[in-house]
């Protein structure tokens, strides 16, 4: 099946680009935790400080050195048990992956929903704001053509309308949307056209591309 380049098919893989563009950071989060989960090793972190925000427990911590040679502090938060515990101990467990001490979950911690409300919600607004713009777009005045022949396959041509060089005549290529005795419809990309066909008959298919010649008329 060959896929028409329009205008139309531009904003879609634009919208299609720009959900691919929002999600795929949290796509990315959920897949570095499933990883940790199967193949993360369980070492034992130094706590290095904790905070009480409210209801929220918070540790800093540091992995040991053959783990993470820079010896960052990294924070979770992480339930009151968990927080308890290490508070006594001044140790937490936490499974890493080999190599990369950044991609870690700590024993206990607390995943915020607040990312997965957030990218549900502008993906949603993308979503039907994206939808809105492929099937408005940004439209150009109807023009109406007499037709100076029959509507012929256009098969591979990129849709649009535009004047004969060698004649007084504007030739449009586009889908064809709807067709009748006396005319038919031919979306172009960026507007429509709507086409006398003054007699003319056609074996053109709705939705097939199709190529017509003719004077403009309005």
């Amino acid at each position: 099946m060959n896929l028409r380049w329009t205008a139309r098919t531009r904003r879609l893989t634009f919208v299609v680009v720009m959900l691919v563009v929002l999600t795929l950071p949290l796509v990315s989060t959920l897949v570095t935790r499933a990883r940790v989960e199967r193949s993360g090793v369980d070492v034992t972190a130094t706590v290095v400080e904790t905070l009480r925000n409210g209801d929220a427990y918070l540790l800093g911590f540091r992995f040991p050195e053959e783990i993470d040679p820079d010896q960052r502090t990294y924070s979770a938060e992480v339930e009151r048990e968990s927080y308890d515990a290490a508070t006594g101990s001044q140790e937490i467990t936490v499974r890493v992956l080999e190599g990369r001490p950044e991609a870690h979950l700590v024993d206990g911690e607390i995943h915020s929903r607040a990312p997965y409300y957030f990218v549900a919600v502008v993906d949603a607004i993308v979503l039907l704001v994206g939808l809105w713009w492929v099937r408005v777009g940004r439209r150009r005045p109807t023009v109406r053509l007499r037709a100076d022949g029959p509507l012929q396959p256009a098969a591979d041509e990129p849709p649009g309308l535009a004047r004969r060089p060698d004649a007084d005549l504007y030739e449009a290529v586009g889908t064809l949307l709807s067709t009748g005795d006396a005319e038919a419809v031919l979306d172009v990309g960026d507007r429509r056209v709507v086409v006398a066909l003054d007699g003319h008959t056609h074996a053109i298919d709705l939705g097939s591309p199709a190529r017509v010649r003719g004077a403009l008329i309005g």
